[in-house]
């Protein structure tokens, strides 16, 4: 009797632990998927809303109100000029599937649609689903065609006064959407007619489905049960696996936010190359700093997309034949300015008869990566080698530089995915410890391999191996 009681004496408080701490989970978990699901939606929202009211900056309020029902590309040279910037808005920004104009009819309950990005369009690219016909829903819509807006009541009104969007995602044969609109306006604030744009919403469900996944939290409830019943010790394994997972989740939601931001980056380059040619000298310079700003951001962006890349196993391998040698001098010829401003100079030692099927940009990319850490983590004045040699089937090549050097406990860890070494942000404040990352990703499918050898303080040499054919 005496064992039983302690016996569930022990269990006792385990069990109600373990039962606090799954109800817990489970109100956590659903607090969590429909504050990520309503942050993710006000996101996407905020994108189209953005897109739309820069967009519709785009177009000339009298032009657009000077299109007439029936009017065609050919006939109407405002409608051409419409229609040829509403292809470009959606060619320019991810996810666009149509883009279009329209306007208030004499009835409350009807507008008319003033232009289409698909108008004027060969029937091959109208037939979405390739069966060959061009069915009702593909058709593009004609000026003057009316539209009944009841199904988005923000265009009954709203749209035509500020930049607003669908309170929900719509479905149809093509998926999930979601639709963007801004006023075009005149410069008396007259509102002549809206833009829309439908944006695919596929992703968006996607994510959410993960985030929601009921096998994701039945996995967690698993745990947690097993955690309880497994006692203390467990229970601390487990939560290291449960931070290890949430680190996995942040930086998944990081790639995703950074994938939300290529519309609007391609959309205000776009807008800041047209405002450029019409600028005062005065406001240029602000103009060509914003340039560098969003040019920043992009290849912030780029840098992230091709780590996901190399991630997830996608890179595109296009070998062909070239020389080894023009590869090297054209990626050391890249970085001459680099260069100069470092007064650093680059010796070459190169075996001149490599020929060898590679892909040309994505090894040149390894290159341009490998010479440019040299040259970011040696001291100005510093000479930078790059030889290359043929080894039986293999071609080699070596960067060697004499700069600070990578310290001895950081090398197990040098290639993994953002990390750098303890002390590179000495050297170079801004890095994003991606570039080995990527470099040894595309290496792996290219059927190569790659070696540092350092020491810290007295510099580094990578030397890249890979197959002739």
């Amino acid at each position: 009797m005496r064992f039983r009681s302690q016996t569930l004496g022990f269990f006792l408080p385990l069990v109600l632990v373990s039962a606090v701490v799954m109800t817990l989970l489970i109100v956590t978990g659903t607090l969590f998927v429909l504050r990520s699901r309503n942050v993710m939606e006000a996101q996407l929202k905020s994108e189209l809303r953005n897109t739309a009211a820069l967009a519709a900056l785009q177009f000339d309020a009298g032009a657009i109100d000077g299109i007439l029902a029936g009017a065609t590309p050919d006939s109407s040279p405002a409608l051409r000029d419409a229609t040829l910037k509403l292809r470009r808005i959606r060619e320019s920004t991810d996810g666009i599937r149509f883009a279009y104009i329209m306007r208030k009819t004499a009835d409350p309950a009807l507008h008319e649609f003033v232009a289409d990005a698909d108008l004027g369009l060969p029937a091959d690219s109208l037939d979405r689903n390739r069966n060959g016909v061009i069915d009702p829903d593909e058709k593009p819509a004609q000026p003057g065609e009316r539209y009944d807006w009841s199904p988005s009541p923000v265009l009954g009104q709203d749209a035509f006064l500020r930049p607003t969007a669908d309170e929900d995602i719509s479905f149809d044969q093509w998926g999930a959407v979601i639709s963007g609109y801004a006023p075009i306006m005149t410069e008396d604030g007259r509102t002549v007619a809206v833009l829309g744009i439908d944006k695919s919403a596929g992703d968006f469900m996607a994510d959410i489905g993960d985030i929601s996944s009921p096998v994701a939290l039945l996995l967690m409830l698993i745990a947690i049960i097993c955690i309880a019943l497994s006692g203390i010790i467990l229970f601390l394994r487990r939560r290291s696996d449960i931070l290890e997972q949430i680190e996995a989740e942040r930086s998944g939601l990081l790639r995703l936010a950074f994938h939300q931001l290529g519309g609007p980056l391609t959309i205000i380059s776009w807008s800041l190359e047209e405002l450029e040619e019409e600028a005062l000298p005065s406001v240029r310079k602000s103009v060509v700093n914003i340039q560098q700003g969003v040019k920043r951001l992009t290849e912030i962006m780029n840098t992230l997309k091709n780590a996901d890349l190399v991630h997830e196993g996608k890179i595109e391998y296009k070998p062909e034949f070239v020389g080894l040698s023009t590869v090297l001098k054209q990626a050391t010829e890249g970085l001459e300015l680099k260069l100069a401003e470092r007064k650093q100079r680059v010796d070459l030692a190169l075996q001149d008869n490599i020929t060898m099927q590679i892909d040309l940009h994505l090894i040149a990319g390894v290159v341009r990566e490998l010479l440019t850490n040299a040259i970011d983590y040696s001291p100005d004045g510093a000479v930078i080698t790059v030889s290359s040699r043929r080894m039986g089937r293999y071609a080699e090549f070596s960067v060697e530089d004499h700069g600070c050097g990578i310290p001895q406990k950081d090398m197990p860890r040098i290639f993994g995915e953002f990390t750098r070494g303890s002390n590179a942000t000495t050297f170079k404040a801004d890095g994003n410890g991606l570039g080995l990352y990527i470099v040894k990703g595309i290496l792996k499918h290219a059927g190569g391999s790659i070696g540092i050898k350092s020491k810290e303080g007295k510099g580094t040499t990578v030397t890249v191996r890979l197959p002739m054919a």
